[in-house]
């Protein structure tokens, strides 16, 4: 009885492991499940997934949120890759980075499955990725935007985590939903939330190089010493200030070693006693800064202080500084010295200049009589304001003596006249 028994148990083994053995080979077998691939002469880049179909990394910055390296990209046949059914693209890793459409402002942060959730203010989005969240857009192609779907948008810093967004989606696989296998492991992300580290200083420096951008995103983990190593931790130094100022106004300039924003507070009292201060700032970032204080009041002495931060919130203020205003010029009472009078006449017109020692009006009034005892007068003028006046004098008669007198006046309406001169038109 118990050989009958040890023999069924025998027999029931065996009939097991014929039965498990081709599951667990058709789950082993197949080595480019779950690996990075690639074809020979060729830049583009496929998930083998758990499902036995490859998936698409549509560009580079996609790749670059799951993986910081092509280290691990296998090159395989076009035969071998044409074994895998196409089943669509990738989507940016869930937590690493925010992406927008290029149709549309709104700023997104992207969840598990393809979900974008519009992060609604610049306070929240610097909440969830630090100062620098803008450095960490990518522009999506309208073309890409059928991958995704909106979802619920993100009114508090509570409603998103970055972290456990990335932590929890750390496979393709789990991206899509898709089912892991009890002996297939999908090939797992090695990067976290990006950050933003400047470039190398002395690159800065050199102005011969153009770059577009001054600073680059990094996507790689914690523990990296490098990143640490790179990370820019030094401020901006800040020279060269200057003031430039008159009655109402004030411009302000600097420079800075490095990429940097502009601002200066300032105040009618030392920085330690004032009761308000104001302030102008600039977000752009320059090297070679000006900011324009106005509404300021004549012959006051203004304290300053200059600000600039680079690209990772490092922050270079200056010594306290002060400039003057002018004060208000006397007002003009002077009017304007005429000068140089001449008279070019024909039969029926004439043409009467003059100078002035400084810009004004032009005006003449004329009659065929004295000015003084004359009952009509005639009027020609010019508003614009000039040194060097003619005016046309017409419609008058053959063989006729005319009087006139010149009248100019200046920017502050100070009038000079001339004494009564006299021309006498040519005969027929």
């Amino acid at each position: 009885m118990i050989k009958k028994i040890f023999l069924s148990l025998a027999t029931i083994a065996m009939v097991l492991s014929m039965t498990i053995s081709p599951v667990l080979a058709a789950e082993t077998a197949d080595p480019n499940l779950g690996a990075v691939v690639k074809i020979a002469d060729s830049d583009t880049l496929y998930y083998i997934a758990a499902d036995g179909k490859r998936y698409v990394y549509p560009n580079e910055k996609i790749y670059k949120s799951w993986f910081f390296d092509f280290s691990e990209v296998k090159t395989i046949s076009a035969e071998d890759l044409a074994k895998y059914p196409l089943n669509g693209n990738i989507r940016y890793r869930p937590g690493v980075i925010l992406i927008k459409v290029q149709t549309d402002p709104k700023v997104y942060a992207v969840g598990q499955g393809g979900i974008l959730r519009w992060i609604k203010n610049e306070l929240l989005a610097k909440k969830l990725y630090g100062d620098n969240w803008a450095s960490l857009i990518d522009d999506l192609p309208a073309s890409f935007f059928a991958n995704y779907q909106v979802g619920e948008d993100i009114d508090d810093d509570a409603d998103y985590d970055a972290d456990d967004e990335a932590e929890n989606t750390d496979t393709v696989e789990k991206d899509r939903g898709l089912h892991l296998g009890q002996f297939i492991v999908g090939k797992k992300s090695n990067t976290i939330r990006c950050r933003v580290i400047s470039r190398v200083r002395s690159l800065m420096s050199d102005h011969s190089k153009r770059f577009d951008n001054l600073f680059e995103r990094i996507c790689k983990p914690d523990d990296d010493d490098d990143d640490d190593d790179q990370a820019d931790k030094t401020a901006p130094v800040i020279s060269d200030v200057s003031v430039t100022a008159s009655t109402t106004s004030a411009v302000i300039s600097w420079k800075t070693d490095e990429l940097a924003t502009s601002k200066v507070t300032y105040a009618t009292e030392p920085k330690g006693s004032a009761d308000d201060t104001d302030s102008v700032v600039k977000k752009n970032l320059v090297t070679n800064h000006a900011i324009k204080l106005t509404g300021l009041t004549a012959s006051t002495t203004y304290y300053f202080i200059v600000e600039s931060n680079d690209a990772n919130g490092n922050k270079a203020t200056t010594t306290e500084k002060m400039f003057t205003t002018s004060a208000v010029p006397p007002a003009d009472v002077t009017a304007p010295v005429i000068s140089n009078i001449s008279v070019s006449a024909s039969t029926t017109f004439a043409l009467v200049s003059w100078t002035t020692n400084e810009a004004a009006s032009s005006q003449i009034e004329y009659a065929v009589e004295s000015l003084s005892t004359a009952s009509t007068t005639i009027k020609v003028e010019n508003s614009s304001l000039v040194t060097n006046h003619s005016l046309n004098v017409s419609s008058l008669t053959a063989s006729t003596t005319y009087y006139f007198i010149i009248e100019s006046k200046d920017a502050s309406n100070n009038k000079a006249t001339s004494t009564q001169q006299v021309f006498t038109t040519l005969g027929q």
